[in-house]
């Protein structure tokens, strides 16, 4: 059987979007890259007529038409076009549901070819792009066409956009110094910390996450800077917000709180080399509702970049998707460049390795500056806020760090 057999799916499909109101329904599904040779020709101009006239194409018109378009066109070419177009049927319009059935089929046939033409290819190692057959496989077993096309329409009314977009934030801040200017982030939101080092990002992160975890949500830490038992310890004294002497001497009667309050709660992952694909898949599984990414400049990406900053902003883009497609929040984490040393406010474009770039993709940014001794003695921190797209507001909130215990006052 041929290509352009009578019975062939591709043809079905190419007759079928003559009528311009089925061409609507399917245009986000059907692409010139899903048929072959003279087909992507055909559907070109179809698309093309549609797009600008939006009316029904006869096959006389669509054959007048090609011929228009494709003037350069060898001979051969153009008969096997011409004999393809002359065959096409709209098919009978009262069977609509049946047609879009047929459309979706040949969707998953050729959603088929590009599984095998990436395995073929990962597997003799031309590319090593996993995360691309996952997703193809992904949508495949889920059996949801939309997830071909990288938008879906937003469909809320006035209500529902009210009830779930104008209410309280979905993560408040505990913290009242920053809850007097801002009252917290939304699931979707990417937030950036960043400070140089021993200034107490780390601090702040375990600070802010103890916060949550008192709040009953989810919460996952991305450990790849320091070591992450150290990390969930520095949380649990940040919780209960005491020393680790303190600790060491309660440890029998903090041990069944951390059971009960802490533990169902916290995940704290040691990562090192993970990628930003590894991430996505975690929070898919998983579906946390808070993730800290320690450092995300760090995390591995697929691809090629002429410059660092361009593989950098590509990673913040990505920890953006993934707050977005799983309804949850980030928190990336960040060193400070040399410029904000011994500075009290520091903004967005001191963060190392990218002045917009990183910067770009965040709803909110906290930056922490600190001046003075680098003795423990120094406690002034300064928390800086240099973007905002939550409610506006940017300044400088002073405050005080207590190492011992884990917490900002």
């Amino acid at each position: 059987m041929s290509s352009y057999d009578p019975m062939s799916i591709d043809k079905q499909v190419l007759g079928f979007c003559l009528a311009a109101e089925f061409f609507s329904k399917v245009s986000n599904i059907v692409t010139r890259d899903m048929f072959i040779r003279e087909m992507r020709d055909v559907f070109d101009t179809i698309s093309f007529s549609h797009t600008k006239y939006a009316k029904d194409l006869t096959v006389g018109e669509l054959s007048t038409l090609f011929n228009d378009r494709n003037p350069a066109l060898p001979d051969s070419s153009r008969e096997r076009a011409q004999e393809l177009i002359l065959s096409l049927e709209t098919g009978n319009p009262d069977n609509i549901e049946l047609h879009i059935d047929i459309v979706n089929n040949f969707w998953l046939r050729d959603r088929a070819r590009q599984i095998g033409e990436k395995a073929l290819s990962i597997f003799t190692g031309e590319s090593e792009e996993f995360g691309e057959l996952r997703q193809l496989i992904d949508a495949v077993e889920d059996g949801r066409i939309s997830d071909k096309t990288t938008y879906s329409v937003v469909d809320d009314d006035l209500i529902e956009l009210l009830e779930n977009h104008a209410g309280p934030k979905d993560f408040p801040f505990e913290f009242d110094l920053i809850r007097e200017k801002i009252d917290g982030l939304d699931r979707g939101n990417l937030g950036i910390l960043f400070a140089r080092p021993e200034v107490g990002k780390t601090t702040f992160c375990c600070f802010l996450a103890a916060s949550y975890i008192r709040q009953g949500f989810k919460v996952t830490y991305w450990a790849n800077e320091e070591p992450a038992p150290k990390i969930k310890l520095r949380m649990i004294q940040s919780y209960f917000a005491i020393t680790r002497d303190d600790m060491v001497r309660d440890k029998v009667a903090l041990l069944e709180r951390y059971k009960t309050e802490i533990a169902p709660y916290l995940t704290i992952l040691d990562s090192v080399g993970t990628s930003m694909e590894e991430v996505s898949e975690y929070a898919k599984l998983n579906r946390p509702d808070i993730m800290f990414m320690d450092q995300l400049d760090k995390f591995r990406i697929g691809g090629e970049y002429n410059r660092g900053d361009e593989r950098l902003k590509e990673t913040y883009v990505l920890a953006r998707e993934i707050a977005k497609r799983n309804d949850l929040l980030v928190w990336a984490v960040s060193q400070a460049s040399n410029d904000a040393h011994d500075r009290q406010f520091i903004d967005y474009s001191m963060m190392d390795n990218s002045k917009t770039g990183k910067a770009g993709e965040a709803d909110i940014i906290f930056g922490i500056g600190k001046t003075g001794s680098s003795d423990t003695a120094n406690i002034i921190r300064h928390l800086c806020i240099s973007k905002n797209k939550l409610n506006g507001w940017h300044g400088m909130i002073n405050s005080q760090i207590d190492i011992d215990r884990g917490v900002y006052y």
